[in-house]
């Protein structure tokens, strides 16, 4: 049999109700490339219309791509693809992780597992290469998961990787996510492995991913793919002037410099000046093999306090970045938690809003928060949709409580620009109106995390807890971290078969709503839902999901076109890590503008336009607002497509595509075809920036065409008109947005649909529904869903 490059050539199936376990050939998925691509093919194929989140009938599809496993750069990714259990209805999403578990996979021999039905009782799957079986998981059902992965590491070996649930997914909260190598979490999945019963995936593996190319071929190329990378979310420039460098901004994530440190290091380590002592001579910023200290994400949110606690940076397998950011609070241990944690971004910043988070020392209570939240949800299972929740939170509490910044008297007036409004959620203590009153005023029967005879009002405000003598203290406005231990275990409680004394069956605790999650939350809390409409500090966007990185950048309406396509948050990080990459972009010096201009107009990109600059610039100069014109859609389209093509690589879209660079020999132009040139070598077949960006949008038609079949389904008529229906954002985007950007920026609705009629034609949409054409689908190979499409009245006349 002929060598298989890049592809393992097998995916498993796992069917939990029979228990039978199959493989089939991955040949099905490789025009989709792999990840998520293969994902969206499986529901298409298998899972009908009408399947909820946690019907057997759902599949929950693992998917890698051909050069996960490779070694190349930030290729460590996995996509999680399922219905989603976190929207409302539950359409198909994906969530996505890190680490090591991906490779391994490939190194086993499998491109992708595929679960469907459900076990009668708790159950782990063992992979070590072509032995596959179903293990008894009942000893660890109910434990958290840094026990149950130790449990099965222990059994396989410490070479094995795990992916496993925690309470809150075994117990079906929506918000639960799936954990691995105890940092690295696909957010909103949880729940669908628990409803089959599924606690965990082991898995180890000894073989390897063959590569087409000769060894110096692939070293070369990994070479330079190295010297055009810079800093996390591939910030380009450093935060202090350089001796490399002739640009300093002042606020990028590239924080080494001299002086700064790993402070909990052994002994600690100056990061340095990142200036390639190796080769003086070489405009290159840094050897290679020290990338990784360039950056530390906590320096941009707790300063000096965040390098001072840190022992080192990990990661991601084949990631030069190491933006997992490995700390020791021994603070922790006072609270019965390790000190040792790990994690980037949310992790470290996100539990800021549970609580007044200066309480007794304003310099470490911020951090000791933050790594506590840490540890719990990611022993319990538990995803914060980067903050979604706690924003959602914040805003109740304050309601209840106070009237501030986060809960002004007046808000802005969506229909009058510049003008405001009362704020309408002044007076509506939601809290109390919602929680049921049994609970909230301490007459509720006994339940597990919620003591009979407690007012769970007054355990949020107040407490003594359990054996701790202690006088009562103000747990939220003191920011005592005890609070956490209580709300994240309450969390992960089981959600129904709990009859309180007023009859309800469903325990309105605090802890049930914000396990629901934002978009059900604000079907259950109407006044959070029209806040979420009109006031940006909520931070939700469209759905209930997060703006995350969706109208946070200067690049405001191809940010808000990113986040609009989605069903949940608006996870690319494309727009934002082109946006925040430090190089100059005003009149004098337009750095950004220029090399955005050319990745428009170079004809590399099947979304290239003509070149009419400066009539249609592609980037806004920093300060300026410009109408949307085609240069600046065909940014946004290759921003959406890549994500989706590295989703399915899979590949880090955190810190890719490298489209700019550290390096002033190449004027800081990065190299948008990398990710091509990598599946060459990697598969021997030949597949230009074009030829990946035709597979991203096959399979992002797919994803389309999918979504309009399911919103159909649940909601007659919705999916007949997607442009209406779900490329939509919220009120406040058309409001005083300064909360959000840079700038003051109020967004004409006018632009919307300019920008809507722009990306519909770049993709091949239909205009008047936003859906694909029989056109598109011939020329992208799917015309087999036209009979499907036709049967339900989605394939546009």
């Amino acid at each position: 049999m002929a060598d298989s490059y890049g592809w393992a050539g097998k995916i498993l199936r796992v069917d939990l109700t029979s228990g039978t376990i199959t493989t089939e050939t991955t040949d099905t998925y490789k025009p989709f490339l792999g990840g998520t691509g293969m994902g969206w093919k499986v529901l298409w194929d298998e899972v009908p219309p009408g399947t909820a989140a946690w019907d057997p009938a759902n599949r929950i599809v693992f998917g890698v791509g051909p050069i996960t496993g490779s070694g190349s750069p930030s290729s460590g990714r996995s996509s999680v693809v399922t219905l989603w259990p976190v929207a409302s209805p539950e359409l198909p999403a994906a969530g996505h992780f890190g680490g090591h578990w991906g490779p391994e996979l490939k190194y086993a021999g499998y491109d992708g597992i595929i679960v469907q039905g459900a076990s009668a009782k708790p159950v782990w799957l063992r992979i070590e290469d072509d032995k596959v079986t179903l293990e008894d998981a009942s000893s660890i059902w109910g434990e958290g998961i840094y026990r149950s992965t130790n449990y099965i590491v222990n059994l396989m070996g410490p070479d094995a990787h795990v992916a496993c649930i925690g309470p809150a997914g075994e117990n079906l909260v929506r918000m639960a996510a799936v954990f691995t190598d105890r940092s690295h979490r696909a957010g909103g999945v949880g729940s669908v492995m628990g409803s089959k019963k599924l606690k965990a995936i082991g898995v180890h593996g000894t073989g390897a991913v063959k590569i087409a190319a000769d060894k110096a071929t692939w070293k070369a190329l990994n070479q330079y793919y190295l010297s055009l990378m810079g800093a996390n979310n591939q910030c380009v420039v450093a935060r202090e002037l350089q001796a490399w460098s002739e640009y300093s901004p002042g606020g990028t994530r590239w924080s080494g410099r001299k002086g700064v440190l790993w402070g909990a290091a052994s002994p600690p380590i100056d990061v340095g000046t990142c200036a390639d002592v190796e080769h003086p001579t070489d405009d290159a910023p840094s050897p290679i093999n020290k990338i990784g200290m360039r950056t530390q994400k906590g320096f941009n949110d707790f300063g000096a306090e965040g390098m001072r606690r840190t022992v080192r940076m990990d990661g991601c397998h084949a990631c030069p970045i190491r933006c997992h950011i490995a700390a020791d609070h021994p603070e922790l241990q006072n609270y019965g938690l390790t000190r040792f944690n790990m994690n980037t971004c949310m992790g470290n910043s996100g539990s800021a809003s549970y609580s007044n988070t200066a309480g007794a020392n304003p310099v470490s209570n911020p951090m000791l928060l933050a790594y506590m939240a840490n540890n719990l949800e990611g022993d319990y299972g538990i995803w914060n949709d980067y903050g979604g929740w706690h924003y959602s939170w914040t805003w109740a509490y304050r309601n209840n409580v106070v009237v501030d910044a986060n809960n002004p008297a007046t808000i802005p007036d969506p229909a009058n620009p510049g003008q405001t409004i009362p704020n309408p959620d002044i007076g509506k203590p939601v809290l109390q109106k919602y929680l049921s009153r049994q609970i909230y005023t301490g007459q509720a029967a006994t339940v597990a995390g919620v003591p009979s005879g407690t007012s769970e009002w007054t355990r949020l405000r107040t407490t003594t807890l359990s054996g701790s003598g202690a006088a009562p203290l103000t747990l939220l406005d003191n920011g005592d971290p005890r609070w956490l231990q209580f709300i994240l275990a309450e969390i992960s409680l089981p959600k129904t078969g709990t009859t309180y004394a007023d009859g309800s069956v469903f325990p309105q605790t605090l802890g049930y709503f914000m396990g629901l999650g934002p978009p059900r939350l604000a079907q259950a809390w109407p006044e959070l839902a029209a806040a979420m409409d009109i006031i940006p500090s909520v931070h939700q966007f469209k759905m209930g999901h997060t703006s995350h990185h969706g109208v946070e950048t200067q690049a405001w309406i191809g940010a808000m076109v990113n986040a609009m396509t989605a069903v949940r948050d608006a996870n690319t990080h494309t727009h934002q890590n082109f946006y925040t990459n430090g190089l100059p972009n005003s009149a004098a010096i337009p750095l950004q503008q220029q090399i955005a201009q050319e990745l428009a107009t170079d004809g590399k990109s099947i979304f290239s336009v003509p070149d009419n600059s400066p009539a249609e610039w592609a980037w806004d100069l920093a300060g300026t607002l410009t109408p949307m014109n085609l240069a600046r859609a065909s940014i946004v389209a290759q921003s959406i497509i890549m994500y989706e093509v590295q989703n399915s690589l899979t590949e880090c879209n955190y810190t890719l595509p490298v489209w700019a660079s550290p390096l002033k020999s190449r004027n800081y132009r990065g190299d948008p075809s990398l990710s091509a040139q990598v599946v060459t070598a990697v598969t021997g077949q030949t597949y230009s920036q074009k030829d990946l960006e035709t597979a991203g949008l096959r399979s992002y038609t797919l994803y389309r065409d999918l979504l309009a079949l399911y919103m159909e389904h649940w909601n007659p008529g919705t999916g007949k008109d997607m442009r209406n229906n779900f490329d939509k954002i919220s009120n406040w985007c058309f409001s005083d947005m300064g909360t959000r950007t840079s700038s003051a920026f109020i967004l004409p609705r006018a632009e919307l649909d300019t920008a809507k009629n722009l990306m519909y034609q770049l993709f091949g949409f239909d205009q008047t529904s936003g859906l694909p054409t029989a056109a598109s689908l011939t020329s992208l190979g799917l015309q087999d869903m036209i009979p499907r499409l036709t049967a339900a009245g989605l394939l546009p006349a």
